[in-house]
């Protein structure tokens, strides 16, 4: 009787899976643009409703998130269920339309293209296949399809994407807004001392944790300052409700990653503008100030080390608990001991892609580990050198397609590549084996590569017909 049932349902199965083949061609059909750029909307709301459903209280620890089994309210596991049809559909189309359409389309970086299959095969099919403890889980290819459907973008669909992401993350903050006057028990940790006097509390809003809404505010100022809202007062507030929620997530990697990030987008959005006025000598007003600025900090600099008895400070600083999470990393250096032991006892596949689930970390004694809180941890620690290598391959294809077209996208590639980096080296901004909030910043940022590759193709071949007449 069970072998009937289960040849219905893979009947059944097979007969769906035909269906939203044939609608995907013909609803892409004619279509230039497809639903990838919208995908940010349901993942970022499906977020947002499994945390207000959750019931969670982390105003004592804002580990208890991780210590704690929440128990998923079934309506946000089907909400999560049907985010996740929307994607594989919006997917597939764009993958579908690419391989039925007669029309010229713009070609795929293949650069890209190979550097993700390679990584994609190194930290997942190797170590789910190979690895000491095997898994296989449909969790593993939504990242792998979305990665994909990135590469088929177009100019027109990175404005509807930064848009999108803009949107949806506004909203998600929204919502953060309104559950911390409703319920703050369940967006803020009530208890932590940062950097900021007279200020004990953590803002985690929504998101898994505060170190997890940092990063996503960062992308959402990019996006805003990228494709601004018409309105001014509209603006206005997104900017007010993006730097609030910055300020009060209290993440020092979030904050130097927002600095750099705009510093990137600075640079080269208004490259031609600085350099014009900092080597126009009629109006030297910016580069006295900044040359005054150089001047003071190594003032400044000199006194601390000459009169503020800095050795002391330092040894008191060293001794204290901030000093202590400061030169751990908040306890990550002992989750990356565990993960290196597990990359010795498997060198080659690694432990397999299940390390760091509920019976791992029991194991450990490490409830709160979710990862290893290193992309490169991870993937040594999970797929073995096989895996690191593969990372470490997709991270160089990324950094050069990122200068490429750093000038086509006004410095957003760049930025992006640099909140990843800065990222990973305390959590795993680049895996593949889920499709949240850090998949997001990833995605955002293939689709982007893959609209400016070929600008910056046009761009390197005009600057070559420029020089050469200049050399003849």
């Amino acid at each position: 009787m069970s072998e009937i049932l289960f040849g219905l349902f893979a009947v059944v199965a097979a007969l769906v899976v035909v269906f939203v083949i044939a609608l995907s061609i013909h609803w892409g059909n004619k279509r230039e643009t497809g639903l990838v750029p919208y995908v940010f909307y349901p993942v970022l709301l499906s977020i947002a409703v499994a945390a207000i459903l959750s019931n969670r209280d982390i105003s004592g620890d804002e580990l208890q998130m991780g210590m704690q089994a929440m128990v998923r309210n079934p309506a946000s596991a089907w909400f999560g269920r049907l985010t996740s049809l929307f994607v594989i559909f919006a997917c597939g189309e764009r993958i579908l339309h690419r391989l039925t359409s007669r029309d010229k389309i713009q070609p795929m970086p293949m650069l890209l293209f190979w550097a993700l299959f390679v990584y994609f095969l190194s930290n997942i099919v190797s170590p789910a296949l190979l690895g000491r403890h095997t898994s296989v889980s449909h969790e593993y290819l939504y990242m792998f399809l979305a990665g994909y459907a990135a590469l088929l973008m177009t100019p027109k669909e990175v404005d509807l994407s930064v848009i999108s992401m803009r949107n949806a993350t506004l909203l998600f903050l929204v919502l953060s807004a309104a559950v911390f006057v409703w319920k703050p028990n369940m967006v803020i940790n009530k208890s932590y001392h940062g950097l900021i006097p007279f200020l004990s509390i953590r803002y985690t809003g929504l998101a898994n944790h505060a170190n997890s809404l940092g990063p996503m505010v960062v992308v959402f100022l990019l996006c805003l300052w990228r494709k601004p809202y018409a309105s001014h007062l509209l603006n206005l507030f997104a900017w007010g409700v993006g730097l609030g929620s910055l300020l009060l997530a209290q993440s020092k990697t979030s904050w130097i990653a927002c600095f750099l990030c705009f510093a990137c987008v600075a640079y080269f959005g208004f490259r031609e503008q600085i350099k014009e006025r900092l080597f126009d000598y009629r109006r030297p007003q910016l580069s006295i100030i900044g040359i005054f600025c150089f001047i003071l900090l190594c003032t400044l600099g000199m006194l601390m080390v000459m009169f503020g008895n800095l050795d002391a400070k330092l040894a008191r600083f060293a001794s204290s608990n901030e000093g202590f999470d400061l030169i751990s990393l908040t306890g990550r250096d002992v989750i990356w001991q565990v993960a290196l032991q597990e990359w010795h006892k498997n060198p080659v596949f690694g432990y397999g892609l299940p390390l760091w689930d509920d019976a791992f970390r029991v194991s450990i004694g490490m409830p709160y580990a979710t990862h290893a809180h290193s992309q490169f941890y991870q993937s040594l620690a999970s797929a073995g050198t096989i895996g690191a290598i593969g990372l470490v391959l997709y991270a160089m294809a990324l950094l050069y397609a990122c200068a490429r077209t750093a000038r086509a996208s006004q410095g957003l590639s760049m930025a992006l590549f640099v909140l990843i980096a800065i990222r990973s080296i305390s959590e795993v901004p680049l895996s593949l084996t889920g499709f949240a909030a850090e998949a997001m910043t990833h995605l955002l940022l293939l689709i982007i590569l893959t609209a400016y590759y070929p600008a910056a193709d046009r761009q390197a071949v005009r600057a070559r017909k420029v020089r050469v007449p200049g050399m003849a």
